[in-house]
């Protein structure tokens, strides 16, 4: 038919345009597409559009380096050297086990989320909450970076299908630790939703979902202006991410550059306040016998300007 353009070879119509190519349904990291499934754990990374690999991989790094400080020799990203002893029929065994328990021997993998600037770390082995908290914490406390291309750490305690019978299942799962523990107190909670590439799951639906799953059978109380926790869900295409963070302020919204730009500031500050004065130095260098002159003269003048602002 007329209307209709036939596309050549390389991708091209006859027109010899290049044919657009929806990059969202590209698995860049592995093949078959999109590769997030319900009840994975781990980090959601952000960064600057098309350095969506780059920062896969820094924060792999990253989070191995701190996961190793953190959970010590529990946790080791890198395989296991061979026993001398070993046989070869054993280390096979040995290394196929491993493979297929973290698909590549990798505790963190990054996944495509089908989004730019958005990528999503999955985790093995560790409470990504925990982990976050802790890189986050020492960034601030060094004032040091350690990131070119990750912008924010995201933790995701579990993800599901998005729709709101697979929510509600999870977020029982989730919310458990933090809000119904057996030796549960009351505490206070603030809900931030996003919704991306996705009309099934609506706003307003999914926070009133949320927030009655969290203070059920509870004496919770939202707080908008310095809760104790926040619930992020962070819906994308057919998969929720959920995690619940504490010090979501303190941690500037677990944005890695602006807790380094904060830290830069306070640093500044510090170094101004602590540089000597002249003045002082001088005060320190007066005789003792001149002290009391000193005091009657800085009496003297403190006085006088609220003299004339009387007058």
């Amino acid at each position: 038919m007329a209307g209709n353009k036939r596309k050549g070879a390389g991708g091209q119509d006859k027109g010899g345009k290049k044919a657009k190519t929806d990059i969202h349904k590209i698995g860049k990291y592995l093949p078959g597409g999109f590769p997030i499934d319900p009840k994975m754990k781990g980090i959601m990374v952000t960064c600057a559009r098309g350095r969506e690999t780059q920062a896969g991989k820094e924060a792999c790094d990253l989070l191995s380096e701190y996961a190793q400080k953190l959970y010590g020799d529990d946790f080791n990203d890198e395989p296991a050297e061979q026993d001398e002893d070993e046989s070869i029929e054993d280390a096979i065994a040995r290394e196929v086990a491993q493979a297929k328990k973290t698909k590549g021997g990798k505790k963190f993998l990054p996944l495509s989320t089908g989004t730019d600037c958005v990528i999503f770390i999955r985790a093995m082995q560790i409470e990504p909450a925990k982990l976050c908290h802790f890189v986050l914490s020492d960034l601030q406390k060094s004032g040091s970076k350690r990131t070119r291309y990750c912008m924010r750490f995201i933790p995701v305690d579990e993800t599901s299908y998005a729709n709101m019978d697979d929510i509600e299942t999870m977020s029982e799962r989730v919310f458990k630790p933090y809000f119904h523990a057996d030796d549960q107190k009351p505490t206070t909670f603030k809900i931030i939703p996003k919704i991306r590439h996705n009309d099934k799951v609506e706003r307003d639906a999914l926070l009133k979902k949320l927030a009655g799953m969290a203070g059920q059978g509870q004496e919770h109380t939202v707080s908008m202006d310095d809760p104790e926790y926040i619930i992020l869900a962070e819906v994308i295409k057919s998969i929720c991410f959920m995690g619940v963070v504490r010090d979501y302020e303190k941690l500037k919204k677990y944005n890695i550059q602006s807790i380094f730009e904060a830290a830069q500031k306070t640093d500044d500050n510090n170094n101004t306040e602590a540089a000597p004065s002249a003045p002082k130095e001088s005060a320190e260098a007066t005789p003792k016998s001149d002290e009391k002159h000193e005091e009657a003269t800085t009496a003297t003048s403190e006085a006088a300007p609220e003299e004339t602002a009387s007058a």
